[in-house]
């Protein structure tokens, strides 16, 4: 069965260009030309992924992105098409939980690399796998479950990929372009590294509620982190 994408963009030429990249490629796609209608199609239809403008009439895309993320749709691919192309601003869609950044004037054809990219690593990421443990914290991946001694608490998708590409690697130190790779899918992204410095910073804080006397995910200064159990200071 063919896969269903949405794309949310107030420039019809823009729709219509990615609508015969994507189709030639053998996907079905929507459109809608303002955010809530964008909205609104997207919490109730059953897509493989969504290419979401920010700058929209009525409801913006980081609204619809925080919303989607909100919602039980939270493991909705999303990338962004952007013409605001600020490293403030790519950080602020990344933050927000969007999984991907284009930006305007773009190849359809790399766009559509992306979006194929995209999907197959959410399909990765469902796969069947293990549970993972540290200490007491127990991770199940099929399940998109996360626990502290028992008591479960809420991750986003990319915090519980980050989270889990950590404990598959428990001990061993992991740079930040590593992550940003492995999670994200940027191969050469530098200046936005930082957004994985944010995704840990409210990874902590979740965990800390729960287990405070203890501390699991270790900074390695000129490094990037590692999952360890270590007794808080």
């Amino acid at each position: 069965m063919a896969e269903r994408i949405l794309i949310v963009d107030d420039d019809e030429h823009v729709c219509e260009l990615v609508r015969i990249a994507l189709e030639a490629e053998g996907f079905i796609v929507d459109s809608s030309f303002e955010g809530a209608e964008g909205l609104d199609k997207a919490l109730n239809g059953d897509y493989a992924a969504l290419l979401l403008d920010i700058m929209l009439p009525e409801t913006d895309g980081w609204e619809i992105c925080r919303q989607i993320r909100n919602s039980s749709l939270k493991g909705l691919p999303i990338i962004m098409l952007t013409a605001r192309g600020e490293e403030v601003d790519r950080v602020l869609g990344l933050e927000l939980g969007a999984d991907d950044y284009v930006t305007k004037p773009f190849s359809p054809r790399e766009l559509v690399a992306r979006v194929k990219a995209l999907i197959r690593r959410s399909d990765d990421y469902n796969i069947t796998s293990r549970e993972l443990r540290c200490g007491d914290l127990l991770i199940d991946p099929d399940n998109h479950t996360v626990r502290i001694k028992g008591k479960e608490f809420d991750l986003t998708p990319k915090e519980m990929a980050l989270l889990a590409l950590l404990a598959r690697h428990t001990g061993n130190s992991l740079t930040r372009e590593e992550m940003l790779k492995e999670v994200w899918g940027f191969k050469d992204s530098v200046a936005i590294t930082r957004t994985v410095d944010e995704h840990i910073k409210r990874i902590r804080s979740k965990m800390s509620r729960l287990d405070p006397h203890n501390s699991y995910i270790q900074t390695v200064w000129g490094i990037g982190y590692k999952l360890e159990v270590r007794e808080s200071d």
